[in-house]
């Protein structure tokens, strides 16, 4: 289900549980309702049992009375049960539309972002939305209702009563706007702040090794210390405004008992109203501020569940990759008989205004093997990264057997291409799930296949389960067995194109040689392109493309861009 803000998932979510819905607000307005007779009970007992010495007819206002307190408490449960479940279905479907949405964001988002900024969308924001339902939104609908209830039962007993009562609310509800606003602005810059917290927490679980080998622990904490700082100041200006609100609450409701007593008492009899009206007063003022008081607090939640809702809906609004879903992966191998990949007049930039790749053009032919190489930071992963439709040109094309890369869809990629990395990505699973990643068009029996075929069939079954061994780190396995693994991985789905990224870079002569045998074993009948700064490999290529300087400073066979590179002083 899609949904375009979060307040189309609400309404979603009322439309589906209208039952729930319709329960819930029964059960608050019969709350309310309800709440409004103890006081009444109490003055009846007053001025009819207590005060004409007649009580041994008291036992039937009691028992109202008690009756009234254990509906109440009846109501409340019920109120609050249901209101959980709304509160807790917005929040499952908000997540699920934000993980959804994740998936669609384009790459370039990941890399202008924080891992701890994107969590705090999720999870810090989405909790402000509980919030914002439980204890705002719908607190403050039932606050208002009582105080509209009151205020009629303090002008059945006088209207000088209903009056003071009116002024009551309009003092509370000024002194309530004067805080709304701070409040909102304190608690936006402390979901900001406290989303940097986030961020360097997950930084430094993400970078721990190189921390402790560089010895920066005394650095990252500093660091962390001031980015908590920030976020201490910015929670104590929402602790502050809180704080204050509810004491001036307070000190009006004694003034207000004050002056309702001494207008009540003594010669004036001001207000006209009994003893019994006295104390039902008494108590329905202090019905009266509890709600208002309440609205500190729910204002807070409610202003903290919009900044959240701001922050979501903004997340929502990002660009999404934009997909062709008519373009199969058959479509394209098609095409890759006539050309693999073509690069047409092709340029990129991260940044507007400084361009990575400049003018790119040139084919690569089905079953050729290109080696891309250069100096550090010159563009080749970025060239893997376009190949992959993660990201898309500035200008230009990038074609893969006749369609643009950026266009085909996910699902479709792993039966066009594999990807060998340099490193290998563990999942929490088995050995064969490291390989198939869970596809289910890759067999137990294609797995052992291609284990065979990089050479580490013997390797697996000699583990304790075999391909059945459960593994979500490489303890299990050495760096060149990992490389072996990532081989596999990318070749379980018989893609006809190989990406390879500098995977023997970290290898020692004897493991490279076995990772090189390995790829020449899944190599054969498919386009390699690589990326590598060794000779040696570069030299076992059909075809050497030299970048410099986001150009194509030079391509032919090795031998050829060996000497026109090194004439130049490129290498």
């Amino acid at each position: 289900m899609k949904y375009k803000n979060v307040s189309s998932c609400v309404k979603e979510i009322i439309k589906g549980s209208r039952g729930y819905a319709v329960a819930l607000a029964v059960s608050a307005v019969l709350g309310v309702a309800v709440s409004l007779a103890p006081p009444q009970i109490m003055r009846v007992i007053l001025d009819d049992y207590l005060l004409p010495a007649n009580a041994l007819q008291l036992y039937k206002p009691a028992l109202m009375y008690l009756s009234a307190i254990l509906l109440i408490g009846a109501l409340d449960f019920i109120k609050g049960c249901l209101l959980s479940f709304f509160a807790q279905r917005c929040i499952r479907e908000l997540r699920s539309r934000m993980l959804r949405k994740l998936f669609r964001l384009k790459a370039s988002y990941f890399s202008e972002q924080s891992p701890g900024s994107v969590v705090s969308r999720i999870n810090t924001d989405v909790d402000s939305i509980n919030s914002l339902f439980s204890d705002g939104l719908v607190s403050m609908f039932i606050d208002c209702l009582k105080i509209i209830g009151i205020g009629i039962s303090m002008w059945l007993f006088s209207w000088r009563l209903a009056l003071l009562t009116l002024l009551i609310i309009i003092i509370v509800f000024a002194i309530t706007r004067f805080f709304r606003k701070r409040m909102y602005a304190a608690q936006i810059n402390n979901l900001r702040e406290l989303s940097n917290v986030n961020g360097h927490i997950a930084e430094s679980v993400k970078n721990i090794s190189m921390i402790k080998l560089f010895s920066k622990e005394s650095y990252m904490e500093e660091k962390y210390c001031r980015a908590l700082r920030e976020n201490y100041k910015t929670r104590g200006r929402v602790i502050i405004y809180d704080s204050c609100y509810s004491p001036i609450i307070q000190l009006i409701r004694a003034v207000v008992i004050a002056v309702i007593v001494a207008l009540t008492v003594g010669q004036s009899q001001v207000l006209g109203i009994s003893a019994g009206m006295l104390a039902a007063s008494i108590d329905l003022i202090s019905s009266l501020l509890l709600p208002i008081e309440a609205l500190g607090t729910e204002i807070q939640n409610i202003q903290s569940g919009l900044s959240g809702i701001g922050r979501i809906e903004e997340f929502l609004s990002l660009d999404e990759e934009t997909k062709d879903s008519s373009i199969s992966a058959a479509k394209v191998l098609q095409g890759c008989e006539e050309r693999a990949v073509c690069f047409e007049h092709m340029s990129f930039s991260y940044i507007s205004g400084t361009p990575v790749l400049t003018d790119i053009s040139t084919e690569i032919k089905k079953g050729e093997s290109i080696t891309i190489a250069g100096r550090t930071g010159v563009g080749k992963s970025t060239i893997f990264n376009l190949i992959m439709g993660l990201l898309t040109p500035t200008e230009g094309r990038l074609v893969i057997g006749g369609f643009d890369a950026y266009l085909i869809p996910n699902e479709e990629k792993r039966a066009i291409f594999g990807y060998v990395e340099q490193s290998f990505r563990f999942i929490p699973g088995t050995v064969e799930q490291q390989i198939s990643l869970g596809d289910p068009t890759i067999s137990r029996r294609r797995v052992i296949d291609v284990c065979r075929q990089v050479g580490l069939h013997e390797s697996i079954e000699a583990l304790s389960d075999g391909y059945d061994t459960l593994v979500s780190s490489d303890t299990s396995f050495s760096w060149g067995q990992c490389q072996l693994l990532s081989i596999a991985r990318a070749v379980a789905a018989q893609p006809p194109i190989l990406l390879l990224d500098e995977i023997t870079a970290n290898l020692d002569s004897a493991t490279e040689a076995m990772v090189m045998r390995a790829l020449k074993s899944v190599s054969e009948g498919r386009t390699v392109i690589s990326i590598s700064h060794r000779e040696s490999a570069m030299l076992e290529c059909d075809r050497l493309i030299f970048l410099e300087n986001g150009k194509i400073a030079a391509q032919g066979s090795p031998q050829e861009v060996f000497k026109v590179v090194k004439s130049s002083e490129l290498l």
